[in-house]
C-alpha cells in the first residue's frame, strides 16, 4: 500500500518536538507498506530533524520545493506524489486537507489529532468566529418572523388549547 504521511503536525509539533503517538503510527504504517513523507520544510532540515529523531526508512521525502503552480503546498505535493505512483491512504493533522483528499481525491485518510499538539483551529473544541452583525441581525429578524407567524396562526394548528 502506498502512504503518504505528514511529518508536519503527525511527527512534529509547530515547535519541533517529536510527537510519540504520530511517530508510532509512522513505524505502523511502515512495516510491509510505501510510506512517503510531506513537509514544508526544507529537504536539508527534514532530513537533519528525521535523522536526529531516529525516524528512518521512510521511502520518499516531499520538500518545499516543489514547483507546480496553483493549489497550496500540500495539494501540490499530494499531486505529485499521486502522478508518480496511486496514494491508497492519507494521514495529517489538517481536517481541510485530509477533507479535501478524502472528497476530491477519493482516498482514505486519517485525520491525526493529538490534544498536546493539535493547532488550536484545527482542535474540535476551537473557539467559534463570532458572527457578523448582518448574521445576528437575519437571525433575529428570523426569530422575530418565525414568531409572528406563530401568534398568526389558529391555536388548534400549533397544538395548543383554547379557553
Amino acid at each position: 500500500m502506498n502512504i503518504l504521511l505528514s511529518l508536519d503536525g503527525v511527527l512534529s509539533s509547530d515547535t519541533g518536538e517529536p510527537i510519540r503517538a504520530g511517530v508510532a503510527i509512522y513505524y505502523a504504517l511502515n512495516n510491509g507498506n510505501r510510506v512517503s513523507l510531506l513537509t514544508s520544510r526544507t529537504k536539508a532540515d527534514a532530513e537533519q530533524w528525521l535523522f536526529s529523531h531516529g525516524i528512518i526508512g521512510y521511502d520518499d521525502l516531499i520538500c518545499e520545493d516543489v514547483h507546480l503552480e496553483g493549489d497550496d503546498l500540500k495539494r501540490r505535493q499530494f499531486k505529485l506524489l499521486r502522478s508518480q505512483a496511486p496514494v491508497e491512504f492519507y494521514v495529517d493533522s489538517d481536517p481541510s486537507m485530509c477533507a479535501w483528499v478524502f472528497e476530491q481525491q477519493r482516498v482514505a485518510t486519517l485525520l491525526f489529532s493529538h490534544p498536546s499538539y493539535a493547532k488550536i483551529e484545527n482542535r474540535p473544541d476551537a473557539p467559534k468566529p463570532y458572527r457578523t452583525w448582518a448574521e445576528i441581525e437575519e437571525a433575529v429578524n428570523r426569530a422575530n418572523i418565525a414568531r409572528s407567524v406563530d401568534r398568526l396562526r389558529p391555536s388548534s394548528e400549533i397544538g395548543e388549547y383554547s379557553d
